[in-house]
């Protein structure tokens, strides 16, 4: 193949590389608008919220959450969620065996609950495949915490939460 064909040729793959990764909805440019990050309580009240089997052998979920949305307003518009779940390997951070991993992606509502007395931030993540929803409250622009199916704040212990966290995504 000829220098000058080879150099055309990979430009043109370089272009569509390039403009089939930068993400675009309306022209407004998406990225990254915010990581999270916890490790909770797995309970009757967290397994639904997921997926989780109810009679899975489960201690703790480790989640990580990223927002994907509009940067110039900050509001997200999708989500990837990767959590694990098990039974916590003794004198680690991990789990037996590895645990479980599922990762779920889709779309994220933001709504506004006035109900309560409060103008609360709620983010609504819908699964793709299989339309489940988990709720988290906005608290700030770094906490994000779990609600039940009944939109109320999950509650943890001395020892455990329900905030997820936010890290720097960079």
């Amino acid at each position: 193949m000829k220098p000058t064909k080879f150099l055309c040729i990979a430009s043109l793959l370089l272009l569509v590389v390039t403009n089939s990764c930068s993400q675009k909805n309306n022209g407004q440019k998406i990225s990254v608008i915010g990581v999270y990050v916890a490790s909770t309580p797995c309970s009757n009240g967290t397994k639904p919220l997921p997926g989780i089997p109810s009679n899975a052998d489960c201690e703790f979920i480790s989640w990580k959450l990223t927002l994907y949305g509009d940067t110039a307003a900050k509001a997200p518009s999708s989500y990837q969620l990767h959590y694990t779940y098990g039974m916590s390997q003794p004198g680690t951070p991990g789990f037996i065996g590895g645990g479980t991993t599922v990762d779920m992606e889709g779309n994220v509502a933001i709504t506004r609950d006035t109900n309560s007395g409060t103008d609360r931030i709620i983010y609504r993540l819908t699964d793709t495949k299989t339309n489940k929803i988990i709720s988290f409250l906005k608290l700030n622009d770094h906490l994000l915490h779990l609600l039940d199916s009944d939109d109320k704040l999950m509650i943890g212990n001395a020892g455990w939460s329900y905030t997820l966290n936010g890290i720097d995504s960079h």
